[in-house]
């Protein structure tokens, strides 16, 4: 997965991702577990969301919220920290709520800050564990999966198998009223979603020219529906 960086930080813009009357702190050692990241020495990629620790904000299940260098494993839905003392992974011991990077952007999504979440009703392979990344948040939720699979090739008539990561195509999910559901973004799909508001949708939309394959597109319309 390629990234673009920039230069500098989004200040306020995380206020309402974490509680506020949590007190930041900076991760240590004794709240991880090593990671076995030789577990992937055989396959070619990289099986995270980005391949380098970037600087993040992580919010724990206890309320507590930590600073830290960060790496999110799409193969196995869990994400890491840098060991402060010798840099080795390490896993969390106390459950993530979620987590938030503002200092670089992903090719598959145009939202800055990147922030994503867990805790939401099973769906498909899904549990109320797994991450999304939180497209636009209130009363009426978009929610944006990613994943990544290994992928086998075996040259004919050879005995060596390649293995590859293999970014899969990000699905989208909508939470309202406590249901989730797969969507595709478009137009016929969200009016029907928000059909007490259809008037007002469709004028936005227009006037708006919203572009569905844009997550900040995406969050602009459904925030604007959250405040109506």
């Amino acid at each position: 997965m390629k990234i673009s960086f920039f230069g500098f930080c989004i200040a306020g813009l995380l206020v309402n991702c974490f509680s506020a009357k949590a007190q930041t702190q900076m991760l240590n050692d004794n709240q991880g577990k090593p990671v076995m990241e030789q577990n992937y020495i055989d396959v070619e990629g990289s099986p995270y969301l980005v391949p380098n620790w970037f600087p993040g904000k992580v919010s724990l299940v206890s309320g507590k919220t930590m600073l830290a260098k960060l790496k999110y494993d799409l193969i196995k839905d869990e994400l890491l920290f840098q060991s402060p003392r010798d840099s080795l992974a390490l896993a969390f011991v106390e459950p993530v709520r979620s987590f938030s990077f503002d200092t670089f952007g992903i090719l598959e999504s145009n939202l800055l800050p990147l922030v994503f979440s867990s805790g939401y009703p099973a769906v498909d392979e899904q549990t109320p564990a797994s991450f999304y990344q939180v497209i636009a948040d209130g009363k009426v939720k978009v929610l944006k999966r990613y994943k990544k699979i290994i992928h086998s090739d075996q040259v004919f008539n050879s005995a060596t198998v390649t293995k590859t990561f293999a970014l899969k195509d990000a699905v989208y999910y909508l939470l309202m009223n406590d249901n989730i559901a797969r969507i595709k973004p478009g137009s016929k799909v969200i009016l029907t979603a928000l059909n007490d508001k259809a008037e007002k949708m469709q004028t936005y939309i227009k006037s708006a020219k919203v572009d569905y394959k844009s997550d900040t597109d995406l969050a602009k319309l459904f925030n604007y529906y959250n405040s109506l």
